[in-house]
C-alpha cells in the first residue's frame, strides 16, 4: 500500500469499465489501485488552460501569423531585388 493510502474503499465497477482500467494499469505498469487513485487525483486538478487562456493564445497566433507573412514579403522583395541586380 503507499504511503499515501490508508483508507479502504469498496467499489462496484461494471466488468467493462474494470477491464479497462486493468489494461491500462498494466500498459502504465502499476497497480489497478494505483490507476483509479491517479485518475481520480487528475480529475481534481484545476485545468492548465482556461478559456479566456486559449482565446488569449489563438489572438497571439494569429497576430504572430501576420507578422510572418509581412516578414515573407520582405525577404520575397528582397530576394527579387537581388537576383533583378545578377541579372543585370
Amino acid at each position: 500500500m503507499g504511503k499515501h493510502l490508508g483508507v479502504a474503499y469498496n467499489l462496484r465497477l461494471p466488468p467493462e469499465l474494470k477491464d479497462k482500467i486493468a489494461e491500462s494499469a498494466k500498459e502504465l505498469n502499476r497497480s489497478m489501485n494505483a490507476d483509479i487513485v491517479a485518475r481520480l487525483e487528475q480529475s481534481f486538478q484545476k485545468p492548465i488552460t482556461t478559456e479566456h487562456e486559449v482565446n488569449d493564445l489563438r489572438e497571439l497566433l494569429k497576430q504572430s501569423i501576420e507578422n510572418n507573412k509581412k516578414y515573407f514579403q520582405m525577404i520575397e522583395e528582397l530576394l527579387k531585388k537581388s537576383d533583378e541586380n545578377k541579372a543585370k
